[in-house]
């Protein structure tokens, strides 16, 4: 999508990020029925602290508004990948997890807004026979398929 910028997250945007986390996941926007908005998840502020000190956070910009947030872990796992609503379906996504190429990939089966496994499979990666993790047990973990190319250099 034209005019997006992606960069790292900094501790200066942690005010952004948590409310932008906060209304697409902790059902913010469902008050206003904002498409796309869900009451998926709860992040507390604290913990986003963590992912911008010591993961790595990548966010999406429009205009200095944040439309997508991801998280990969020091250990190479991306636990996290959100775009807003109102900008899905327009390559923000697809962008975020190209630009942290993470190992492998946590992710929650369950979502109000659908299930992400066809978006992870359609970029090269594959959900694996280990057993769903979570309190509900609907964690899933998806690896990277060695045998798709990316147009990565």
């Amino acid at each position: 999508m034209n005019g997006v910028k992606y960069r790292t997250g900094r501790e200066s945007d942690l005010p952004a990020i948590t409310a932008f986390v906060d209304f697409w996941l902790a059902g913010r926007g469902l008050a206003d029925s904002v498409p796309g908005s869900a009451h998926d998840y709860f992040v507390p502020a604290g913990r986003h602290l963590k992912y911008v000190t010591k993961y790595t956070t990548t966010i999406a910009l429009l205009e200095n508004h944040i439309i997508g947030w991801s998280v990969k872990t020091h250990l190479g796992v991306l636990i996290h990948l959100l775009v807003a609503g109102t900008f899905r379906h327009r390559g923000i996504g697809s962008e975020l997890l190209l630009q942290q190429d993470p190992e492998s990939i946590r992710s929650k089966m369950d979502q109000a807004a659908g299930n992400p496994a066809e978006f992870y499979e359609k970029l090269g990666y594959t959900q694996t026979h280990m057993p769903a993790q979570g309190k509900k047990q609907n964690i899933e973990l998806f690896a990277k398929n060695r045998s798709v190319k990316t147009n990565q250099t």
